[in-house]
């Protein structure tokens, strides 16, 4: 009984002197420990590079691209019809004006230029024939008119003399009669004789038009027919191009029409090519449906072939005087537009009116003054009222 009240008593106090020594310890913890420090941080000020509000002339200019194209085009088709009988060039081949390119048999149409020729010569055979005939009753008509006179003259008192009077009548009657039928036979011969020139004219033309010839230098592009094909009238036979000369067409707004002029100088790129050209058609008046205005601009084509493209560069019209600032400067937010600006090492969000865009500068119309500095980029990550420290943009604007 003793030895187990005695081990009672041992184990409490063991454990009261485990928790003693946990309550020491855990005071002297609290006591011991080091005191906090209170460390003041200082606010790290944003740099913000910036540019200077400068006056400057701007001269914008707006790229376009488009496809070149021959200068002139001509869909060749014969007038006349006919089989075709020789066919002397190919697609791609290089033909100069007069060339002959396809041709006809023309063997009909030259016996119609023998037969308005034969016709010809025998009217013009009759006309001569009544001229003579003419010539020589007129000489009679003219005997017998001074034979009557006569007679009228010698009086009316013999039957014989009146016979003779009367005999002389219808004879120069008869004369009249004659040179008005001879007249007549001329006249209609010569109308004839026109309308037989005017079919001869004709003919020959048509003969003509058995031949294909190349109306320019050019190159041929398309052959759409063969020897031994008929080919009716008017029917497409040939493409023929001129690519000396190309042309970049194009369909501008009416800012643009209005800083160009007829027969300016325009830079066009073709590739790694930078080629003259010149601008040889403005249409005034825009196209109804699409509003914009067709312009043309020749080029020449050496060494450049048609549908290639080319880009040109347009001026817009001339902004003297302009305050421009970097286009990154310009910030775009709720419907507005905002530069910041740096006063007394602070931003000022200060809202613009922006004008036009040429290259990396920003024309704006109002809100800024020449000499202002505002900031040049990264502006999307700033906020009004924020203390910055500035650097001073390498190149300015």
């Amino acid at each position: 009984m003793f030895n187990s009240v005695t081990s009672a008593q041992r184990h409490l106090f063991l454990t009261l002197a485990i928790l003693f020594v946990s309550v020491i310890v855990a005071v002297l913890l609290v006591v011991t420990r080091p005191e906090a420090k209170t460390e003041s941080k200082q606010a790290a000020i944003t740099r913000v590079e910036v540019a200077q509000v400068l006056v400057q002339d701007l001269q914008p200019q707006i790229e376009l691209t488009g496809v070149l194209r021959p200068r002139q085009v001509a869909s060749l088709r014969f007038e006349v019809g006919g089989e075709l009988l020789s066919r002397t060039v190919e697609p791609g081949q290089s033909v100069t004006v007069g060339d002959l390119l396809l041709a006809l048999d023309d063997a009909d149409y030259r016996d119609a230029v023998i037969e308005a020729e034969s016709q010809i010569v025998e009217t013009r055979a009759s006309m001569q024939r009544d001229r003579e005939l003419q010539k020589l009753a007129r000489e009679n008509r003219d005997l017998a008119a001074r034979e009557y006179q006569r007679l009228e003259k010698l009086g009316q008192d013999s039957l014989a003399s009146q016979s003779a009077r009367e005999s002389a009548r219808q004879q120069l009657i008869n004369l009249e009669s004659e040179d008005a039928r001879l007249t007549f036979s001329v006249e209609s011969n010569q109308a004839r004789l026109d309308r037989q020139e005017a079919a001869l004219n004709r003919a020959r033309r048509n003969l003509e038009r058995t031949r294909l010839l190349a109306p320019f230098d050019g190159r041929v592009n398309q052959v759409m027919v063969e020897v031994g094909d008929y080919l009716q009238t008017n029917s497409l036979a040939l493409e023929l191009i001129d690519t000396a000369n190309l042309e970049l067409r194009l369909e501008v707004s009416g800012d643009v029409v209005a800083a160009l002029d007829l027969g300016q100088r325009l830079q066009v790129r073709v590739d790694d090519r930078s080629v003259e050209g010149e601008l040889i058609a403005l249409q005034l008046d825009p196209n109804p449906q699409t509003h914009t205005h067709p312009i043309r601009v020749r080029i020449s084509g050496e060494a450049l072939m048609p549908g290639q493209l080319g880009k040109v560069r347009l001026p817009l019209r001339a902004y003297p005087d302009a305050l421009v600032v970097p286009a990154t400067a310009l910030l775009r937010e709720e419907g507005g537009r905002f530069l910041y600006l740096v006063r007394d090492d602070h931003l000022l969000r200060q809202p613009v009116i922006p004008g036009i865009r040429q290259g990396d500068l920003q024309a704006i119309r109002q809100g800024v003054q020449a000499g202002d500095l505002v900031v040049a980029r990264d502006v999307d990550v700033l906020s009004d009222g924020l203390q910055v420290q500035i650097e001073v943009e390498d190149k300015a604007p």
